[in-house]
């Protein structure tokens, strides 16, 4: 990430490839191609080190991801990037559950159906940004209650849109859990960052609400959706993905 600056970015929000899941169709893509899942986690140590190197020293990183199957075993995936995130420096705030009314899907045919995925919240140090009354998702939220605190139980519904559609990108989250995020970790201005731009989901979520945002993405066929996606918004220049 050597086009960033070090300490430039106030918050890293992103949800990276999982090990042995889904196939983005690139011969270097972390996950998929690597030969077992500690060799997964070897690479993706060398993500959060450079994110941990661009974030502030009042940043915060936000990692979306779920547990996963690995010859029939349950691997604990999102502690194990805290684990490993906390190897090279990070403080693991909490590992917030988001909840999916309207998933359908099971991790497999004998298994109970999946509706939710962890968001892993880390900061660089313990003095860290958060705007906790920030970023209300509406009716029906567990984690919003009138007089109180954020709460880390969070309800946002994956909806098909025309980015869903995408054969390109299998897994889009949808931008009210990010604008949540941006929000809660963010001032207008501030600097973000996604090492997984994936259709720039995030990327929608950090300029709508006033932020910049850089992205990395390896998969160039993409560049097509994140221009689309990102083409309703105003914005004073598109730098290169």
């Amino acid at each position: 990430m050597q086009a960033v600056d070090d300490g430039s970015i106030q918050s890293v929000i992103t949800s990276p490839p999982y090990w042995d899941l889904k196939d983005y169709g690139h011969e270097e893509q972390i996950g998929t191609a690597d030969e077992s899942y500690e060799l997964y986690h070897d690479r993706m140590e060398k993500v959060w080190t450079e994110c941990y190197d661009k974030l502030a020293a009042d940043g915060t990183m936000w990692v979306v991801v779920d547990t996963v199957m690995e010859r029939g075993q349950l691997q604990l995936l999102p502690y194990h990037i805290a684990e490993r995130a906390e190897d090279l420096g990070f403080i693991l705030q909490d590992m917030i559950t988001w909840y999916k009314p309207t998933a359908i899907a099971g991790m497999t045919e004998r298994n109970v159906v999946n509706k939710k995925e962890y968001v892993v919240y880390l900061s660089k140090n313990k003095g860290h940004k958060f705007n906790p009354e920030q970023g209300s998702n509406g009716k029906e939220d567990p984690a919003v209650e009138e007089g109180h605190r954020l709460g880390n139980l969070w309800r946002h519904p994956v909806k098909r849109g025309s980015v869903g559609q995408n054969v390109l990108h299998k897994a889009p989250y949808p931008i009210s859990l990010i604008s949540r995020i941006v929000e809660v970790s963010s001032d207008p201005g501030d600097k973000v960052l996604d090492p997984f731009f994936g259709s720039g989901t995030t990327a929608y979520a950090a300029l709508d609400l006033g932020r910049e945002c850089v992205g990395y993405e390896l998969n160039e066929e993409f560049s097509e959706v994140i221009e689309e996606r990102l083409s309703p918004l105003e914005q004073h220049s598109i730098t290169e993905f």
